[in-house]
């Protein structure tokens, strides 16, 4: 059983509203695709954000063939959406669904939508795997970032990190920089990261916001 890593960067030119809304808006840090039902009638999906919830909300009204949006807050910068469309305004949507969505073939959720990019992973043997890179939709760039043997234990929530996240994450673990007293400082890591010192900073506080609340989360839940 294998699994490969990708990530799309559909055409500018042809990408649905909703699409921009949630990876290239200013408002949302990212968009976590965790269901969806693709019929004649609508699109609907199911998402979870991190971002503002009313700027969105006031925004998602206007995008052209959004039929209804409906968003629950679960922290500050955090919501979960259901999003209901016209099926004529995401056939980028419907075409990459179509294409790893297959016999023999399983998306492991979530996709995630970030800086104008979607990454999805998908799991299946390695002839229906390259079946599907093969008729990728054109319309979308297609990167492997990793291929290899699935094995599901080794999931954490680094997982749901960005690579520049984790990158910043482990190079301030490396340097001492979670240790007590501490042996780093922002500095330190943006040297490693080769970046500001304020871009390393914005990275290691989302990934630490994403790890507490992966971590945390079940527990509010129970």
């Amino acid at each position: 059983m294998k699994y490969a890593r990708l990530t799309g960067t559909p055409d500018p030119e042809r990408t649905p509203e909703i699409f921009d809304l949630l990876a290239r808006s200013s408002f949302v840090d990212e968009a976590r695709l965790y269901d969806w039902n693709l019929s004649n009638d609508a699109v609907t999906a199911l998402l979870e954000v991190d971002g503002e919830r009313e700027r969105f909300r006031d925004e998602a009204a206007d995008v052209l063939g959004m039929r209804s949006v409906d968003t629950a807050r679960i922290s500050e910068r955090r919501f979960t959406l259901l999003a209901v469309l016209e099926p004529t305004v995401v056939p980028l949507l419907q075409g990459l669904v179509g294409t790893i969505s297959r016999e023999g073939l399983v998306v492991a959720k979530p996709l995630l939508y970030r800086d104008g990019r979607v990454h999805a992973r998908i799991v299946g043997s390695a002839a229906v795997l390259q079946r599907a890179v093969d008729e990728f939709p054109a319309e979308i760039a297609l990167e492997i970032s990793a291929i290899g043997e699935f094995d599901r234990s080794r999931e954490t929530p680094l997982s749901g990190l960005s690579d520049r996240q984790r990158e910043a994450l482990l190079a301030a673990f490396d340097l001492g920089y979670y240790e007590q007293p501490r042996r780093a400082t922002h500095e330190d890591v943006a040297a490693r990261l080769d970046c500001a010192p304020n871009t390393a900073s914005e990275h290691l506080q989302k990934a630490e916001i994403k790890l507490v609340t992966a971590v945390l989360q079940s527990e509010f839940e129970r």
